[in-house]
């Protein structure tokens, strides 16, 4: 999901588990995602957000990806966000079935129409 909404937005996309988070120091606006792992984001989104430095003004866009349930995955992002200084403009997921063809075209198209705002 990560690669289909970096080619549409055509935004530049990091993989958390290999970046260090002062990358994104030079963009107002960041979208993160993750799969979700018993009902929270994966470990390492988790640990990502934790590391990010602290910010003023800027905006973040949260997905997800899950075979459920999101549970308690976009509190606990949006909680993380806010207490780095990002405000959270707009969630959104997709569940993901096995043997179907994913298909992220209204979740891209709600990021566009966030970004047009």
């Amino acid at each position: 999901m990560a690669e289909a909404i970096s080619e549409a937005t055509k935004a530049p996309a990091f993989d958390m588990t290999s970046s260090n988070p002062s990358v994104v120091e030079d963009f107002d606006l960041l979208i993160v995602g993750t799969p979700v792992e018993g009902f929270n984001p994966a470990k390492e989104t988790t640990e990502f957000l934790e590391r990010l430095p602290k910010t003023e003004g800027k905006k973040a866009i949260i997905f997800c990806t899950c075979a459920l349930w999101k549970g308690r995955t976009f509190g606990t992002m949006k909680k993380k966000l806010s207490s780095k200084g990002y405000d959270t403009i707009l969630s959104t997921s997709k569940k993901m079935k096995k043997d179907t063809p994913a298909d992220f075209s209204e979740s891209i198209s709600k990021i566009q129409k966030a970004l047009e705002k």
